[in-house]
């Protein structure tokens, strides 16, 4: 990804921080390691350990850019660089302590649970600092929008607000007002939102300013890299948009159904009591059938049967949208529904290969029919298998017309285009993060 498609610090405080926390946090994290979970004591041994690993780990982290002010700051993105330069500073240590015989100066146990908990806590040191950052930071990336092809609804106006992410935009495509503008403004990007043709003129107005050092951004780039969702042009003309979405590929799928099987499993065994008193509580409060079944569109447009907890009254009135204090909704239903407790049951469809943990969100066909009349590329979240959580579920609030299912389809685009491990993981911290009723994230 080159520089300009990226937001850049405003201050390379943080990333001196980092470098202090990636120098430090190994031999701190040994020390508190053998400190609980042993009584060995103390041994030089460990003090170079730590030192060496620390240097060892600036030194990875800077070769992979780790450092760089315009390091793009998802937790995705963190993840990857941590686990990555961890896994290299460990195989180099591992190689050196082999040649040098001193593996047998170390407690198996400590090494074992340091290696493992560090990079879990350089990562939980760098988000901390970056959203404290993020909330002190007296500057802000001050982006110039031309044009109003698109209009950024509330929901984005807050979220680039929260990542100090100022838009001004200017509606006149003439060149004093643009030359203007820049000159005051001093622009880190100018987002290209037009919604008209562009006139020779303005292209090379714009090739100008390009070559003084203000960075262009396209829309769509601006709106992976500062929203991390796919644009999607009301107009269903564009027909390069059909190459820039594809289906996992034959690794990225075995991985996702290793991290699917693995993690149903675990839950299936921590869940189970809380899925018998959910049965209980169910047929207290609401006689009738304890699972609620629906035809919901799964892999490339095929219908299956979606199996939940059944959270409303049988027989209730038919919305196909829930509403604020829907009457139809029991009292031990909207607990279910608030701490996700109703999709438990759709471990199963994860386990026989129906959904995956994580992907677009499951959708009634009767509204999918509805979408696809009205949103263009609709149909293309139907090339992976749905999810129980999704990207679209922990960054955007619940949907309740057609305009949010269009929203929610550009971040299930997003993370069809952008998969990766690191992707996943961050999906899942996010997860948890709203289980738990927390979405400052």
């Amino acid at each position: 990804m080159m520089k300009k498609d990226v937001p850049r610090y405003q201050s390379a405080r943080v990333i001196w921080m980092y470098c202090v926390v990636d120098l430090c946090a190994p031999l701190l994290t040994l020390l508190c390691v053998l400190f609980l979970f042993s009584d060995q004591v103390w041994k030089d041994a460990y003090t170079w350990l730590g030192i060496f690993s620390g240097i060892l780990f600036l030194l990875s982290t800077q070769l992979l850019g780790g450092y760089s002010r315009y390091v793009e700051r998802s937790i995705a993105k963190k993840i990857e660089i941590v686990f990555k330069t961890w896994a290299l500073s460990v195989l180099v240590l591992m190689v050196i302590a082999y040649f040098n015989l001193t593996m047998f100066d170390f407690a198996r146990s400590v090494i074992l649970i340091w290696v493992a908990l560090t990079p879990f806590a350089i990562l939980f040191i760098k988000v901390f600092i970056n959203q404290k950052s993020r909330s002190d930071s007296k500057g802000s990336t001050e982006i110039l929008v031309l044009g109003n092809g698109y209009q950024f609804n509330q929901f984005e106006l807050a979220q680039l607000k929260r990542h100090n992410v100022q838009l001004h935009t200017v509606m006149e495509y003439d060149e004093a007002i643009l030359r203007d503008k820049v000159a005051s403004l001093s622009p880190d990007f100018l987002v290209m939102n037009l919604d008209k043709s562009a006139k020779p003129q303005l292209i090379k107005q714009l090739t100008h300013l390009d070559l003084k050092g203000v960075q262009l951004l396209a829309l769509h780039h601006f709106m992976e890299n500062f929203l991390r969702k796919c644009y999607i042009p009301y107009e269903s003309t564009e027909l390069s948009y059909l190459e820039r979405i594809h289906s996992y590929n034959r690794i990225n799928y075995l991985t996702k159904r290793v991290v699917d099987i693995f993690v149903c499993v675990s839950l299936a065994l921590l869940t189970w009591p809380v899925m018998l008193y959910a049965v209980r509580k169910i047929r207290q409060e609401s006689p009738g059938a304890t699972f609620f079944k629906q035809s919901r569109v799964g892999l490339n447009g095929k219908d299956f049967q979606a199996i939940k907890f059944r959270s409303m009254h049988e027989n209730s009135t038919f919305n196909p949208y829930t509403q604020e204090e829907d009457p139809r909704i029991f009292p031990f239903g909207n607990i279910m529904r608030r701490t996700r407790i109703d999709e438990l049951p759709q471990l199963w469809n994860v386990f026989v290969g129906d959904m995956h943990l994580f992907g677009p969100r499951t959708e009634w066909n009767i509204l999918v029919e509805g979408y696809e009349k009205e949103i263009p590329y609709y149909h293309e979240r139907h090339l992976v298998r749905p999810g129980i959580s999704g990207w679209a579920q922990v960054l955007y609030p619940y949907g309740a017309n057609t305009e949010d299912a269009r929203q929610k389809l550009m971040y299930d685009l997003y993370y069809i285009k952008h998969w990766s491990i690191w992707l996943e993981i961050e999906t899942l911290i996010r997860t948890v993060f709203v289980v738990l009723g927390r979405k400052g994230l």
